[in-house]
């Protein structure tokens, strides 16, 4: 049993002591300082700290989450996550980029083989993919610690990444399927036309997926010996779910447009029609990337009202015991809590190259016009060290407050209504993984 006895229940009685409080102290100021410290020791180890920077930037924001004002603690250290990617980098990128190797040499210029390899292995990249999610959640789970009782996932990482893959991976294989039956059979010529609208029909899968994933995942959660469950259906998701994809469609449909009449301003799709190979020039494809940058970002503004609804539908459907949880996210503060982020990175990214710039202009190392007919110089490697060393430093403050801001958001706005009997919830039987998040960190799929 645990005591009651400490600052959250000195005096009270078993049901005061039993309502939960969950606060997050607005300490961002303390983080920006820690983000400048894990910058330069980023850079001292040429990356090699970020696994240990990663660590603090999780234990800073663990502390500053409350409950019942008592601070949950974070365990995880750095090493478990860096063998934790050591061991799925020598296991499985390096067998998959030896893979690659062997089929080039076994089968020279048979970009059949390479193209089935290449399937293959992005199949198996998407099937890890959800295996990666959840063995991270069920590290950080197993690395959080409220008044000695921590936290678990039950389940397996296998199942959760089967589950993963076949709810969209079917939905593609069917509509993969049907496009090259209709371009056998039928006419070649409506092959396009069905993988379009095949394609526009299978991302009405998402709600009813993504409520499914986090059936799952909650329903394997445990905190100490006591589990925690969902009750929530796909159906309330979809009425918002229309406008989200409405406004996605919209936007693609802009952003190609948009790419076809500056293609055809440049010439580019005059010496296509003409027959030609042109090679797209450097001015052509930043306008691209530019487009579709901006679509993305907008997109994800579009989308904000869906995903705040999605938010709030999962905490409200989320139970411990007689408690239910509850998220008051909105889809304005949300777009805003994107888009500032957003902001605040990129200035990070112009802070450091000015600073970077002014660097190499004091240092007297900016670039010399060449003489005439000569090949010009190369910039050398202190030049680009003092251009890179700002950048990574400011990248890394601006990407730590805003994780911050992000954490800030959520955990400020998550309540817990109803009684829990704090005092009987045991330690659980699992410790948990003994490395960390391995597949995550390979692949990056963690925020901090």
């Amino acid at each position: 049993m645990q005591d009651n006895t400490g600052p959250a229940g000195l005096g009270q009685e078993l049901g005061q002591a039993d309502r939960i409080d969950i606060t997050f102290d607005n300490r961002g100021d303390r983080l920006i300082g820690l983000g400048l410290v894990n910058g330069v020791l980023k850079v001292l180890s040429l990356g090699f700290y970020s696994f240990w920077a990663k660590t603090e930037v999780r234990r800073r924001l663990w502390s500053f989450t409350r409950i019942n004002g008592e601070p949950l603690e974070y365990t995880g250290t750095g090493k478990e996550l860096f063998l934790g990617f050591i061991i799925v980098f020598f296991a499985f990128v390096v067998p998959l980029m030896l893979g690659g190797l062997a089929i080039a040499l076994l089968f020279p210029g048979n970009r059949g083989a390479l193209a089935i390899y290449q399937l293959a292995a992005y199949g198996l990249f998407f099937f890890l993919l959800g295996n990666a999610l959840y063995r991270a959640q069920r590290y950080r789970l197993s690395r959080t610690r409220w008044r000695s009782i921590r936290g678990w996932l039950a389940g397996s990482p296998a199942r959760y990444g089967w589950t993963y893959f076949w709810t969209l991976g079917l939905p593609f294989l069917l509509v993969a399927l049907l496009t090259a039956f209709v371009g056998w059979v039928v006419t070649p010529a409506l092959a396009g036309p069905v993988a379009i609208l095949g394609l526009i029909a299978a991302l009405w899968v998402l709600p009813w997926r993504s409520n499914m994933l986090q059936r799952r995942i909650t329903n394997d959660m445990r905190f100490g010996d006591r589990p925690l469950s969902y009750s929530g259906r796909s159906g309330p998701l979809y009425k918002r779910y229309f406008f989200a994809w409405m406004g996605s469609a919209l936007l693609v449909v802009a952003a190609g447009v948009a790419t076809l009449l500056f293609m055809n301003k440049s010439g580019y799709l005059e010496s296509v029609a003409a027959g030609e190979r042109p090679i797209p020039t450097l001015t052509q494809v930043a306008a691209v990337i530019l487009i579709w940058i901006v679509t993305i970002i907008a997109m994800g503004l579009v989308t904000a009202w869906y995903r705040a609804m999605q938010y709030n539908h999962f905490a409200t459907h989320t139970h411990l015991e007689g408690a239910t949880f509850r998220l008051n996210a909105s889809g304005k503060s949300l777009m805003w809590l994107m888009l500032s982020n957003w902001l605040i990175s990129m200035l990070g990214v112009v802070f450091g190259l000015a600073v970077g710039g002014a660097l190499v202009y004091a240092a007297g190392l900016t670039p010399q016009p060449s003489a005439p007919g000569a090949p010009p110089s190369e910039p050398g490697i202190i030049p680009v060290l003092l251009i890179m060393l700002p950048i990574v430093l400011a990248t890394t403050v601006a990407t730590t407050f805003a994780q911050f801001r992000s954490a800030r958001y959520f955990l400020s706005r998550l309540k817990l209504d109803g009684p829990v009997d704090l005092a009987a919830i045991q330690q659980s039987a699992s410790s948990g993984p003994r490395l960390g998040e391995g597949l995550a960190q390979v692949f990056d799929l963690d925020a901090f």
